[in-house]
């Protein structure tokens, strides 16, 4: 087994706020409204809803990727941090229920060369109509909702210990079978409410400094 994972969400976790929604809030389609509430309600996953939102905008990939880049705003003190998690020669992957185009698009703004960063996300096509987002499992089989869980648990099986960042009710699951949990917003509240033991952040310097104070670098539990 590999020693140290460190497992990160995106949307809303390394950057302030949704991406996914910016892009919703400012292009439509028309029923993004409806769509958003249905899964605020939980009665699609969040995956559904990515499916759905995007499958109608019809927007260049050029016209997103501008925009992305003009609005996107990551957490302060993540360029550092992954900086540090290089330096420290430990696996970094990103697993995110959002959409690849948009997280290309973000991490490009830091400088941050994607083929060497591993990214499970939704995949897109653009196409006349919209966007097709897919998802798929670690076997090609695609899938419409738990696609983080569905990772971390293959995760689960290749490392020692998983270092966990996830931010609402999408992470819960897979944050519940990770050895050290940091949360913000709504997966924070859950882990205070249970009384359960993980590590607060707004920032990554707030990280930085957990990681120096608990040596989270080693294999060692804390």
């Amino acid at each position: 087994m590999n020693s140290i994972l460190i497992q990160c969400d995106f949307d809303n976790t390394l950057t302030e706020g949704n991406v996914s929604e910016l892009i919703h809030e400012e292009f439509g389609p028309l029923n993004w409204g409806e769509i958003h509430s249905n899964y605020k309600n939980k009665l699609i996953s969040v995956e559904e809803s990515n499916i759905y939102s995007f499958k109608y905008l019809n927007i260049s990939n050029s016209r997103l990727d501008e925009f992305v880049k003009s609005n996107v705003k990551f957490r302060p003190g993540f360029f550092e941090f992954y900086n540090y998690i290089l330096e420290n020669n430990i696996d970094f992957k990103i697993v995110s229920s959002g959409v690849d185009f948009y997280i290309y698009s973000a991490l490009s703004m830091l400088g941050i060369d994607i083929s060497n960063v591993d990214i499970y996300s939704g995949k897109s096509t653009f196409n006349n109509e919209g966007i097709k987002i897919q998802y798929f499992d670690f076997d090609n089989k695609e899938i419409n909702d738990n696609f983080k869980y569905t990772y971390t648990n293959l995760h689960r099986s290749k490392y020692e210990k998983i270092i966990y960042f996830g931010d609402s009710h999408t992470d819960l699951k897979s944050s519940q079978i990770c050895d050290v949990v940091f949360a913000t917003d709504k997966l924070s509240k859950f882990y205070i409410e249970n009384k359960l033991p993980y590590f607060h952040f707004n920032n990554f310097f707030d990280v930085l400094k957990i990681f120096k104070d608990q040596d989270l670098t080693t294999p060692i539990i804390p």
